[in-house]
């Protein structure tokens, strides 16, 4: 990693986890026989070290309970008796309806409040245009069609942030192990700004584009069906774009320019999101905008 470079917090939040983990439970922190010598040749700041592990583990158990119950009885209060049931919970249908997905999208903010979420980042940010936030929706909409028809996940890892690529990653590989393949040609035709906010410690702005065009899921052995087909339509996704409260437009035009929005190099990026050539983790958002959640219509 670059000099002064650091890890998003969540990813130190996990490291700091298991290394937590691999101190309270490995003893020696040793494997094999030479863990079984640290072991037996345990001094008794070992032993201390020992029973303080054994209380912590027993003080995770017993306060277990303390954090669960308030949000259990919370969702009791949100869903009722039948929510906590797993069918009612996710509301198992049948027929069209689960075959063809149920819900809505996420409602539009208000103007006023698109307004001045927009204005923020623009008084902070001089560089930043709404247009160019736009079309680069448009064309990362192309580049997801070609991701879910290929099943290749590498089409996304420019613009993907870290979280949501290993999430995509991974359904891909679920579909693909369940023999579904998706077919289906698709582009976006219009893109509208439908969210933008701005506080101490993040910016987002979600940008809702219309697709037409054609997608279809069957299963591949026997050709089956499962949900689309090959007339063209037209629906709508939403792309929540999302960077630090204190990033700026680069000046080389960034990710939308397919540039290193941190030392302004072609992008080329590394299985972990960082840039080959300053090794900064373009695709953390600390430096430039990267898609955080994509959702889309049910279908």
């Amino acid at each position: 990693m670059a000099a002064g470079e650091k890890l998003p917090l969540t990813e130190r939040i996990f490291y700091a986890y298991s290394g937590f983990s691999r101190w309270l439970f490995n003893t020696s922190g040793q494997s094999g026989a030479a863990g079984k010598r640290a072991n037996r040749n345990s001094t008794p700041w070992g032993c201390a070290i020992t029973l303080i592990r054994v209380v912590i583990v027993l003080g995770v158990v017993l306060l277990f309970p303390v954090f669960m119950l308030p949000m259990m009885l919370a969702r009791f209060a949100l869903v009722g008796r039948k929510g906590l049931r797993y069918g009612a919970s996710v509301a198992i249908v049948s027929g069209d309806a689960a075959r063809w997905g149920r819900g809505a999208m996420p409602a539009d903010e208000p103007v006023a409040r698109i307004r001045a979420g927009l204005a923020a980042i623009a008084t902070r940010d001089q560089g930043f245009r709404v247009r160019a936030l736009t079309d680069w929706a448009v064309g990362v909409t192309g580049l997801l069609c070609r991701s879910v028809v290929t099943g290749d996940a590498a089409w996304t890892r420019t613009f993907m942030a870290n979280g949501l690529y290993r999430a995509h990653q991974a359904l891909l590989e679920l579909r693909d192990r369940s023999d579904v393949t998706c077919e289906g040609s698709w582009q976006a035709v219009d893109a509208t700004v439908v969210g933008a906010s701005r506080s101490p410690l993040v910016e987002e702005v979600r940008v809702r584009v219309t697709c037409q065009g054609w997608r279809q899921e069957r299963h591949r052995p026997t050709g089956v069906p499962l949900r689309g087909g090959p007339d063209p339509g037209t629906w709508s996704e939403d792309l929540t774009f999302a960077r630090a409260a204190d990033a700026l437009t680069p000046p080389v035009g960034g990710l939308p320019a397919n540039r290193c929005p941190s030392c302004g190099a072609a992008i080329e990026l590394d299985p972990g999101g960082a840039c080959r050539y300053c090794q900064g983790i373009v695709t953390a958002g600390r430096h430039d905008w990267v898609l955080v959640s994509w959702q889309r219509e049910p279908w």
